[in-house]
């Protein structure tokens, strides 16, 4: 891959990048830099990339692994005495993985991807269809799911 290439890959991918890390958890400094790692790293490690049209599913895995290795580098801490911000909704989990079973496959994986921060224009260049297409078609995927959670309340 050419250096104009990748540019061209990091300008239209950085965000999507960013907004995988976020949806991962990291905070909104921490995706930044994450997300600025990844793409150096990725340029730094081209070679290795086989196909150039998923530049940004490669280096979104770079993303993860580099988001990862920070957890596993931090020091333990005694969480004694410190209330949570947040409530975590394994019900809600749960749901979403009965909702995400309800969907045919080819659906599950258009939803999992916008899920992981996958732009329309980048999974539509994977679909090989438009960007509007795939937006038109999360949206009828999303409205089925809420008539399916409405008849079963």
């Amino acid at each position: 891959m050419e250096r104009a290439e990748y540019a061209v890959a990091f300008e239209n991918g950085y965000g999507a990048t960013r907004r995988f890390l976020l949806s991962r958890g990291a905070g909104f400094e921490e995706a930044d830099e994450i997300a600025q790692a990844a793409w150096v790293r990725g340029w730094e490690y081209r070679e290795q990339l086989r196909d150039p049209s998923l530049v940004g599913y490669w280096v979104n895995s770079i993303a993860r692994n580099l988001f990862r290795a920070r957890f596993r580098s931090m020091p333990l801490c005694s969480l004694e005495g410190i209330e949570p911000s947040y409530r975590m909704s394994l019900d809600g989990d749960i749901e979403l993985n009965r909702l995400l079973d309800r969907c045919p496959q080819r659906d599950r994986q258009l939803l999992e991807q916008s899920l992981d921060g996958y732009s329309a224009e980048e999974i539509a260049r994977t679909e090989g269809i438009t960007s509007t297409g795939i937006r038109v078609r999360l949206l009828r995927i999303r409205q089925s799911l809420r008539q399916q959670m409405a008849m079963a309340a």
